[in-house]
């Protein structure tokens, strides 16, 4: 095809449409479709994304593309699809939802470590020896591949004491080939498949008979925690692999996919590769090429591994599919489960979702029978779930505990130590307190860009605002009054580290939280030392509350089950309940039989019962009756409009205008529900002011078409408006 259909890569709506460029005929062979060029624009040059190809263009003085950006990047035809759907869907241009689907990658250029060679014909044996007449070394050097099969090239050269050029000479006569070698070319399985509980080997069955179908089907694995979800993950993608197709593994955080690819390289060997955001550049290039090549059939990865531009997809997984990881925060403000259910449906494709604790819309998706549910209600060799205690930290301080550990949980973390057994202490908080105040004129030390409570760190001796990344020294004098009596008032993971290992000198103590696990490779190396029982106590945020599985782990500790409880969000009870029980999951895995201590202010809370009981089905009764009564999702779809801009009054002004144009406009939208225009729950980050408009409705095509034209119309009628920054979430997962 002569021309290329461009998109320009520039965030500007009035640009977000087809552009045509000519084709080079030097760039004939480079060009492929998803392909990142440099065009020029006016009088710029701008990158842009081929989507298309025609042959012939109505418009003149077309120009040509200048440059390909990256021989290797592409996408496939589904893909454009998807982006094209998720540019209407979540109301974005096309080019912000490319720029997140394409990756921006190096082309790989292995150095000569990184070279492999292997034979590259099958002729007779005599027919090739002819060859080598007078050649001694090239001799040498076939033989030892008729042996090895492929080898590094520099470990070849080095057993046969041959020169790279005799090496060269083998390729210019077609004997051999070079490729790329990365250490997954001498990677084999090694773990052969488990055996199944009954309740795992039904699951499996109905997974394998939708595989067999080779139609869209969307699955739900309910399973309690330690239930063994993960292996049959682990058969279904062998099974699916068995038909030479491919699949896509998504885990909700970077830390996970981390720890699980070693996993599933034991079962699939050198098929399996990672794809995440934390990957150095070279890494990134590495796992790039193997996809282009062909060379993988399993990609393990967080959010962005939904976009490999597979061609053969078979099978999606999604574990802990209730994570709020999935949602992106940034344009194009995607999750990751929605995503990835659009690309099963047009690659045919099977979407096994995976949870203990499923989102409300998950479950009550598949309680209408629009998934299939498939369940798991019993641990792997019938191991029971821990015992779970709540204890009232109001009985604490009238006993005049004044701790932040109850004495419950202090003999208990004891009795451990004693018989050798671990620990893990949750507290989804990091930092030492969570803020600081004068204590005579009540003066709290915030962020100067954001409307938030900066938190104290000791091992810094500084304040910090976790949203924007703000430090400045911790303060020894109130900055309103001047008192000396200024100090730092609740609790962090720091904290509870100082106290644990006040209270248990003796104790081995480890943290793992964001403050901490920077550092490359550090936290892996801190799990493998807990699981090789080098520490005693662990002390941790979210991060340590689900996916892993420490044998040896007999006591989980939640010091404060109250902070979620109190977030001005619909979805803080659910988010409250599953937290408690993926974290009590990671007690009693082994022999021993587990134990859970949740300390509370709030131990009358039904969430806590629930979470006590680790009964996600009667939690979802009467949880799922509270979002009908009050129209919350699954009852209704929900759409944000949150505006932002660094003056305040211009911001509140567009945003109240806004509102009125959409209560003006009285659409055919029966349940139309519009809440605001109002000033966000934290109404400045990054020195940007937030206000926010939400509209609520059952239906949501007619939802997001509304928006659209009442976002176009008003953008035409008030010339503020396009000088704030314009957010639109589609069911947001977070309202802060």
């Amino acid at each position: 095809m002569p021309y290329a259909e461009i998109i320009i890569e520039v965030a500007n709506r009035k640009l977000d449409r087809v552009f045509h460029y000519r084709i080079p005929a030097e760039l004939e062979q480079a060009i492929r479709l998803g392909s990142r060029v440099l065009v020029p624009f006016g009088n710029r040059v701008v990158g842009g994304f081929v989507t298309g190809f025609i042959e012939k263009t109505n418009f003149d003085n077309i120009k040509d593309i200048i440059k390909v950006r990256n021989a290797t990047t592409f996408c496939t035809e589904e893909l454009i699809k998807l982006a094209h759907w998720m540019a209407e869907y979540y109301m974005c241009p096309l080019s912000t939802v490319l720029q997140a689907m394409i990756p921006q990658v190096n082309n790989y250029v292995p150095t000569r470590s990184e070279q492999g060679v292997k034979l590259s014909i099958n002729l007779q044996h005599h027919e090739i020896m002819a060859k080598f007449k007078n050649a001694p070394k090239q001799k040498a050097l076939y033989e030892q591949l008729s042996t090895e099969g492929h080898m590094k090239v520099a470990d070849l050269l080095n057993k046969t004491g041959a020169s790279l050029y005799s090496l060269k000479v083998l390729a210019q006569k077609g004997i051999v080939e070079f490729y790329s070698w990365q250490e997954k070319d001498a990677l084999t399985a090694t773990e052969d498949p488990l055996p199944l509980t009954d309740e795992q080997q039904i699951s499996l069955k109905y997974i394998k008979e939708a595989i067999d179908k080779r139609q869209f089907t969307t699955q739900l694995l309910w399973g309690v925690t330690g239930s063994g979800k993960t292996e049959v993950y682990l058969q279904a993608l062998a099974y699916n692999r068995a038909y030479g197709k491919q699949a896509i593994v998504l885990l909700p955080e970077i830390a996970l996919t981390e720890q699980m690819i070693e996993r599933y390289k034991k079962r699939f060997g050198s098929e399996v590769v990672a794809w995440h955001s934390n990957l150095s550049s070279k890494k990134k290039s590495e796992a790039w090429a193997q996809i282009v090549s062909g060379q993988v059939s399993i990609i393990i990865g967080a959010r962005s591994a939904v976009f490999t531009p597979f061609t053969n997809l078979g099978l999606i997984i999604i574990d802990e599919e209730h994570e709020g990881g999935y949602q992106q925060e940034t344009a194009p403000k995607y999750h990751t489960r929605e995503v990835a259910l659009k690309r099963g449906e047009l690659n045919k494709a099977v979407v096994l979702l995976g949870s203990a604790t499923p989102s409300l819309e998950t479950a009550y998706n598949s309680s209408i029978g629009h998934y299939q549910l498939l369940s798991l209600k019993t641990r792997v060799n019938r191991k029971p779930l821990p015992a779970v205690k709540i204890v009232d930290l109001r009985d604490e301080l009238r006993q005049g505990n004044f701790s932040i550990f109850s004495n419950y949980l202090k003999q208990q973390i004891s009795v451990r130590l004693e018989t050798g057994e671990q620990t893990i202490l949750f507290l989804n908080r990091r930092g030492y307190n969570s803020f600081f105040i004068c204590r005579d004129c009540g003066y709290t030390i915030r962020c100067k860009a954001c409307d938030i409570s900066l938190t104290y760190h000791a091992s810094s001796h500084d304040l910090r605002c976790h949203y924007c990344g703000y430090r400045q020294p911790a303060e020894k004098v109130c900055p309103n009054c001047g008192s000396l009596r200024i100090r730092g008032f609740g609790l962090g993971t720091e904290k509870v580290e100082q106290e644990v290992k006040s209270l248990f000198p003796e104790a081995r103590i480890v943290r793992l939280d964001n403050d901490v696990s920077n550092k490359k490779g550090y936290r892996q190396e801190l799990l493998k030392s807990f699981q090789e029982k080098k520490a005693d106590i662990l002390v941790g945020t979210q991060m340590i509350a689900k996916g892993l599985d420490f044998h040896n782990v007999t006591l989980v500790g939640v010091i404060s089950a109250d902070f979620s409880l109190n977030f001005p969000d619909f979805r803080s009870r659910e988010k409250t309940f599953q937290l408690l029980t993926q974290v009590a999951g990671r007690a009693g895995r082994g022999i021993v039989q587990g134990e859970v201590v949740i300390q509370t202010y709030l131990p009358e809370s039904d969430v806590l019962l629930y979470a006590q009981k680790q009964d996600f089905n009667e939690f979802y009764q009467k949880e799922i009756i509270l979002r009908k009564e009050l129209n919350y999702p699954p009852f209704c779809h929900i759409i944000r409009v949150l505006l932002m801009g660094e003056n305040e009054e211009k911001v509140a002004k567009v945003c109240q205008g806004f509102a009125q144009l959409i209560t003006s406009e009285r659409p055919e939208i029966r349940d139309l529900k519009i809440l605001g225009p109002a000033a966000a729950p934290i109404t400045k980050l990054n020195n940007m002011f937030r206000w926010q408009v939400i509209l609520k409705s059952e239906d949501l095509e007619k939802l997001r078409q509304f928006v659209a034209a009442c976002l176009k119309r008003y953008h035409e009628q008030d010339y503020l408006a396009g000088q704030l920054r314009w957010s639109i979430d589609i069911d947001p997962i977070g309202m802060l």
